[in-house]
C-alpha cells in the first residue's frame, strides 16, 4: 500500500455503471482546501479531459503507483456538509442513482460550478482560402473566434448551427484553433447598479444654482433633473428608477459619474417573486384553535421537542383545520430556534400557502418550486443556506433545502403521487424526509384527510404516532353528497357532459351569488377521434396512444390533434388515414368541451378553466386562484389541481364528472386514488358559513369505493383495501421494483428484455438465493411506444433489504455494460404507477 495524501473522487458526469470512487493525488498547495464534500476539477480518461467531481473521502494511502493530480478546488460555498454527503450516499444506494444525479437534485444548477470549453485562435497559424486542410465555411468560424479573442462552444453552436462541432474539430486538428477547458464559478447572484451623490448636499445645491464646485459645472436640464431627484430621495436609486423619475437616458448619468458628481455601487439583489407578500407581514396574528386542534398541536409539539427523531401522521377530515395545527407547531419550533420545511404536492397550492405563511413569518419564508427561474431558485437556496430563511415552502424538490437546525419536515397531502419523482433520481420525498429527520433528530409530520395506505398502516402498527381531527373547524358540516347515474341520463337522450341535476344546481348556485367547482380529470375537447367506417382511432405517429382533439381560441370548428405523451401536434384530417373514409367522429369530452357547455348554460357567469393548457405560464396558478378567491369568477373548472388543499369560503357546490374513470386503471392503487380524489374534491364545498353540496356523476353508482368516498368514511375504506392488499401481497406488505428496457429499435429492445429476464433468473438462483423475489414479465409497457422509443417491462415483488438492493445494483451495472448505449435500463422502486 503506497503512502500518499490522496482523495477519493466521484465524477458528476459518470453514469451509474461506472460511478465509482477514483483516487487522485492532492498537490501540496491544495492540501488545506481539499476535504470531504468539496467539488474539484480532475483529469479523466486517456485524453485527460477536465471533469467536475465530488470528494467522497480523503486518505493518506493508495493502492495505485501513479495518480493524476487534482487541478482545482471549487469555491467553499458549493461544498456539501456531513448531512448532505450522507444523503448523497443514501440516494445512491437506495434508489440506484449516480452521484451526479443525487448532487443535482440537492443543489440548484446555478449554484454549481461548471466546466466551459473555450476556443482560442493560434496567432502564428492562420488559415487562408487556399488552405486545403479546412473548408471555406470554416474560415468564418476562425475569424469569429479570432476577433473575440476566445469563444465558448455554446456561443459558437448558437452562432453557426449544428455544423459548428465538425468545423471546430477540423480547425483544431489543423492547428488553427486550440481548445481549453476552464472552471466557471457558481453564480454570484444578480447585482444592480445604484446611484448616489458623491458630493455634499451644499455642493450639490451650488451646482444646481449654476456655481462651479471644484472646477466642475453641470450643463443641461437633464443633468439638473438627475441631481434634483437624488437630493429629494435622500437615498441611492437604481439606474432604472433614476431614469424613470428624472425622465432621462443613460447618457446624463454617465456624464455626471465622469465629472465626479455621482458615485455608483453594485449591490446584490434577491430575485424573490414573493418579496411583496413577505413585506406585507402581519406579525403576531393570534391563532384560535378548537379544543381538538389544541390537543393535536400539543401532542405534535411534544414529539418535535423530543431528543429523538419522531414521525407522526396528522389525519383529519377535510376542513378540520390541519393547517392551523401546523402553524402552531411551526410557531413553537421557531421559538426554539429550529427551521421547518413544508412540502406541498402541487404548484397550484403554493399561492394560498405562501399568502398564509408570509402573512405570519414575513421574510423568514423561502419558496422553492419548478416554476421559478434558475436565478430565483438560486437566490432562495442562498437565503436558506445563509440562515436568512428558516421556513421553506415548496414542492417535492424543497425537501433538499439546506435549512439550519432543522426541526421538522411537514408533508401536506402526503398521499399524492407527485411526491415520487419519475425522472432520475427516482426518489420519494417521504424517504428523503425520513433520512433528514433521523439525522437532525427532527419530526417528520405527514398530513392528509386521505393518507396513503402505507402511512396509515405504519400509524396503526405504532411506527408513526397517529394524531386525528374528526370534526370540521367551528362546527362546519361536511357537504351533503348526491350520486347521479349517467346511464339513465344517456337513456333519456341527455348527451351533454353536464347532467340535468348538476346543470340545475349550477344555475341555482350562480343566481344566489355563490361559487362552484367542477372537476374533470381530462383536458382537451374530445378524448379521441375515430373512423365510423373502420373503427380505427387516430394515433400519434411517435407513440402508441390516441390523439386528443383540442380547440383553438375556444372555437369548436377550429382545432387540432395533440399527443399528451410527447407533445406532437397535427391538424385534424379530412379522411381516415387507414381506409380514407371521410366519416370521422370526435368521441368523449374534456375540460374544453365542458367549458363550452357552461358558457351556453350560464351565459352571464364567469367561468375559469384551470388545466395544463391554461396554466402553463409563470405564476398563472397564482393569478387564476387569486381571481377565483376574489370572486372574479363564478365557476372554477379544472383537472386534479382544483381537487385538494384549496379553501374557498364561497364555494357551496362541487361537481365531479366521470367520477369512476380512474377506477378502471390497470394499477393496484386505482381504488385508493379514486377514493382520495373524490374525498378531497367533495371537501372543497361548504368550508365557510354556508352549507355545501356535492354531485357525483358516474356510470357506476353502485361502486363501494364511490359510496365510501361520499360518506367520507376513510376507516372502512382502509380496512377493506388493506385486507385485499394483504391477500394479494401488494404494498405495504411488499416492495415493487419496476424494470424498464427502452430503445429506438424494437428488435433490440425485445432482445435486451429477454437478456434481462435471463440475467435476473441467473443471479437469483446462483448468487442471491436468500433474496425472495416474485417475477412477472417481461411484457410490453401499457404505452408500448413513447416518442419513438419502445418499452418492455418486468415487475418484481420483493423486500428492499441491503441484499435486494445489491442484487439490483449488480443487474443494472452488468446489463448496462453488456447491452451498450443504444438500450437503456431504468429501475424504479415502488413507482407512482404501473
Amino acid at each position: 500500500m503506497r503512502k500518499e495524501y490522496c482523495a477519493g473522487v466521484c465524477l458528476l458526469d459518470n453514469p451509474f455503471p461506472i460511478d465509482g470512487i477514483y483516487d487522485y493525488w492532492i498537490p501540496p498547495e491544495l492540501e488545506q482546501d481539499v476535504r470531504v464534500g468539496v467539488f474539484v476539477t480532475v483529469p479523466f480518461g486517456v485524453a485527460n479531459h477536465r471533469r467536475l467531481g465530488l470528494v467522497m473521502e480523503v486518505r493518506n494511502e493508495t493502492a495505485y503507483a501513479d495518480l493524476k493530480p487534482i487541478f482545482a478546488v471549487c469555491p467553499e460555498q458549493m461544498a456539501l456538509d456531513e448531512e448532505m454527503m450522507g444523503l448523497c450516499r443514501f440516494l445512491k444506494t437506495r434508489i440506484l442513482c449516480s452521484t451526479g444525479d443525487a448532487v443535482r437534485a440537492m443543489i440548484p444548477s446555478a449554484a454549481l460550478s461548471r466546466l466551459v470549453t473555450l476556443y482560442v485562435a493560434d496567432p502564428e497559424h492562420i488559415p487562408t482560402a487556399e488552405s486545403d486542410d479546412v473548408q471555406s465555411s470554416d474560415l468564418f468560424v476562425y475569424t469569429f473566434v479570432k476577433e473575440r479573442g476566445e469563444a465558448a462552444f455554446s456561443l459558437l453552436s448558437e452562432r453557426f448551427g449544428i455544423g459548428a462541432a465538425k468545423q471546430l474539430k477540423r480547425l483544431c486538428d489543423a492547428g488553427y484553433l486550440h481548445k481549453r477547458t476552464v472552471l466557471k464559478d457558481a453564480s454570484q447572484g444578480k447585482t444592480e447598479r445604484f446611484y448616489a451623490t458623491a458630493l455634499s448636499r451644499e455642493d450639490c445645491f451650488a451646482l444646481l444654482d449654476g456655481d462651479p464646485v471644484k472646477g466642475i459645472r453641470i450643463t443641461g436640464d437633464a443633468q439638473k433633473r438627475v441631481l434634483t431627484v437624488l437630493l429629494e430621495s435622500e437615498c441611492p436609486l437604481t439606474a432604472a428608477e433614476l431614469r424613470r423619475q428624472a425622465e432621462v437616458t443613460d447618457s446624463p448619468l454617465q456624464t455626471l459619474v465622469k465629472k465626479g458628481i455621482l458615485a455608483t455601487e453594485e449591490k446584490r439583489i434577491d430575485r424573490n417573486p414573493y418579496a411583496a407578500a413577505a413585506q406585507a407581514v402581519a406579525k403576531g396574528t393570534p391563532l384560535v384553535l378548537s379544543a381538538e386542534q389544541r390537543a393535536a398541536a400539543d401532542r405534535l409539539i411534544a414529539l418535535a421537542r423530543d431528543k429523538d427523531a419522531k414521525a407522526a401522521l396528522l389525519h383529519g377530515v377535510t376542513g378540520s383545520g390541519k393547517t392551523s395545527v401546523m402553524i402552531e407547531l411551526i410557531d413553537r419550533l421557531l421559538e426554539d430556534g429550529k427551521g421547518v420545511i413544508l412540502l406541498l404536492p402541487e404548484i397550484a397550492l403554493t399561492p394560498q400557502s405562501v399568502a398564509i405563511f408570509c402573512a405570519r413569518y414575513g421574510e423568514r419564508v423561502a419558496v422553492i418550486h419548478s416554476a421559478l427561474s434558475q436565478g430565483e431558485r438560486y437566490d432562495a437556496y442562498c437565503r436558506i443556506r445563509d440562515g436568512r430563511a428558516d421556513v421553506v415552502i415548496g414542492t417535492r424538490s424543497a425537501v433538499f433545502s439546506p435549512v439550519r437546525n432543522l426541526g421538522a419536515i411537514i408533508i401536506d397531502e402526503e398521499q399524492e403521487h407527485t411526491y415520487k419523482s419519475d425522472q432520475n433520481p427516482k426518489y420519494h420525498a417521504r424517504d428523503v424526509a425520513r433520512f433528514r429527520c433521523a439525522h437532525n433528530k427532527a419530526l417528520m409530520l405527514l398530513a392528509s384527510a386521505t393518507p396513503s395506505l402505507e402511512s396509515y398502516h405504519k400509524a396503526k402498527e405504532g411506527i408513526y404516532t397517529l394524531v386525528t381531527l374528526k370534526e370540521r373547524y367551528c362546527g362546519a358540516k361536511l357537504p351533503s353528497v348526491e350520486v347521479t347515474d349517467m346511464r339513465r341520463e344517456a337513456g333519456g337522450g341527455v348527451l351533454s357532459p353536464l347532467g340535468e341535476h348538476l346543470a340545475s344546481e349550477l344555475c341555482r348556485v350562480t343566481e344566489a351569488g355563490e361559487q362552484s367547482i367542477l372537476f374533470l380529470n381530462r383536458r382537451g375537447y374530445n378524448h379521441f377521434v375515430s373512423c365510423r367506417s373502420c373503427g380505427e382511432a387516430l394515433t400519434c405517429p411517435r407513440c402508441s396512444v390516441a390523439l386528443t382533439y383540442h380547440t383553438r381560441k375556444g372555437n369548436y370548428r377550429e382545432g387540432g390533434l395533440v399527443c399528451h405523451w410527447c407533445g406532437h401536434r397535427a391538424p385534424l384530417p379530412t379522411e381516415c388515414p387507414a381506409c380514407h373514409s371521410p366519416h370521422l367522429a370526435r368521441q368523449g369530452f374534456g375540460t374544453q368541451r365542458v367549458e363550452e357547455e357552461l358558457e351556453a348554460l350560464l351565459p352571464k357567469a364567469r367561468v375559469l378553466r384551470m388545466d395544463t393548457d391554461t396554466a402553463s405560464a409563470k405564476f398563472s396558478y397564482d393569478r387564476m386562484l387569486g381571481a377565483f378567491r376574489a370572486h372574479e369568477a363564478d365557476v372554477l373548472l379544472g383537472t386534479q389541481m382544483v381537487t385538494k388543499g384549496h379553501d374557498f369560503p364561497d364555494v357551496t357546490l362541487v361537481g365531479v364528472l366521470m367520477a369512476d374513470s380512474s377506477l378502471y386503471l390497470d394499477d393496484y392503487r386505482a381504488a385508493e386514488r379514486t377514493f382520495a380524489m373524490l374525498t378531497q374534491v367533495i371537501g372543497r364545498a361548504g368550508r365557510g358559513k354556508r352549507e355545501g353540496r356535492a354531485i357525483i356523476q358516474t356510470t357506476n353508482p353502485d361502486s363501494e369505493i364511490i359510496r365510501l368516498a361520499c360518506e367520507q368514511d376513510y376507516e372502512t375504506f382502509y380496512e377493506r383495501e388493506i385486507r385485499l392488499r394483504r391477500l394479494l401481497v401488494f404494498p405495504p406488505f411488499c416492495d415493487i421494483a419496476l424494470l424498464t428496457v427502452s430503445g429506438a429499435s424494437e428488435s433490440e429492445v425485445l432482445r435486451a428484455a429477454t437478456l434481462l429476464s435471463a440475467m435476473v433468473q441467473k443471479k437469483h438462483t446462483e448468487s442471491y438465493t436468500d433474496v425472495e423475489l416474485v417475477v412477472f414479465g417481461p411484457f410490453e409497457a401499457p404505452v408500448y411506444r413513447v416518442d419513438n422509443k419502445y418499452r418492455m417491462r418486468m415487475v418484481i415483488k420483493c423486500k428492499l433489504t441491503r441484499r435486494t438492493l445489491a442484487l439490483f445494483a449488480e443487474i443494472l451495472t452488468e446489463f448496462s455494460i453488456k447491452i451498450g448505449k443504444t438500450i437503456h435500463l431504468g429501475i424504479d422502486f415502488n413507482p407512482s404507477g404501473l
